[in-house]
């Protein structure tokens, strides 16, 4: 059985320009089935507008659709009660692209990775600090960090916390949506490596989403390319790209060397 089903799933906004005119209704994602295996990464990709981030919020249980299920671990997301829902919050985490507003400025790393902790064990404040200390080395950064507040850090560093408070509770599911959108092409390696070393060691399964189709491809087990609110493609991470809008990406690759960008 999959760990995550997506059935049918459709998600419409009423809008109006003004108060006098009529509500109008703007179809954002139609009829997009998708399914994703135990320990698999699934990415997504799509040019800006194409319906990604709305269909993230759909299966993080941010947002309702308009009609279609999500059924995650057999349980369907939007007709569990508040205790299945309380172990799902538990067990789907996500990584967003801007990793200072993801964090509260006014805590520390402690503060910030210990309060999944808080909401779902029953440590002590000792074992919560051997936790968070042990997360930390998980993913890349010294104990010092501990006492600094997100704008004493990088981007890199910042990006960091929100995968060790995202791991924190082991989770069966994180959604990696444009997660290493606004990083240098250094620090994304350095995070696609960490985000694939993790998976391996605790297990994960993965939504990566992106429009980076390069980077999809290295972490990637299956891509689906999304267009105007549908799936529209699916193919393997070594497959050729067919359709025109994954072919849009394709293009819109740099050359690594500056000096071959003006061919």
């Amino acid at each position: 059985m999959s760990l995550l089903e997506v059935k049918n799933v459709t998600k419409h906004y009423e809008v109006r320009s003004s108060l006098l005119q009529k509500k109008q209704v703007v179809p954002v994602l139609e009829d997009v089935t998708l399914s994703l295996q135990a320990g698999e990464c699934l990415g997504l990709v799509g040019q800006s507008g194409s319906g990604k981030s709305t269909l993230s919020r759909i299966i993080l249980g941010l947002e309702e659709p308009t009609s279609g299920t999500v059924r995650f671990d057999d349980v369907y997301l939007y007709q569990a009660d508040n205790q299945k829902k309380k172990q799902i919050r538990r067990d789907l985490q996500a990584v967003f692209q801007n990793s200072f507003n993801s964090l509260n400025p006014r805590q520390t790393v402690m503060e910030i990775i210990e309060e999944p902790l808080l909401n779902f064990e029953n440590y002590s404040r000792d074992e919560r600090r051997h936790k968070v200390e042990e997360l930390l080395d998980c993913v890349g950064l010294v104990n010092e960090v501990v006492h600094k507040f997100p704008s004493q850090l990088s981007g890199g560093q910042q990006q960091r916390v929100c995968i060790a408070r995202a791991i924190a509770i082991n989770p069966k599911l994180i959604v990696l949506d444009e997660a290493i959108s606004s990083l240098d092409m250094i620090l994304q390696k350095q995070i696609l490596t960490l985000l694939q070393a993790l998976q391996h060691q605790l297990k994960l399964s993965y939504i990566f989403i992106s429009h980076d189709l390069n980077a999809t491809r290295f972490i990637s087990d299956r891509i689906l390319v999304m267009h105007q609110g549908q799936l529209v493609d699916e193919v393997s991470k070594d497959a050729s790209i067919k359709h025109p809008a994954a072919r849009e990406l394709f293009n819109a690759i740099l050359p690594t060397h500056p000096r071959d960008r003006e061919r």
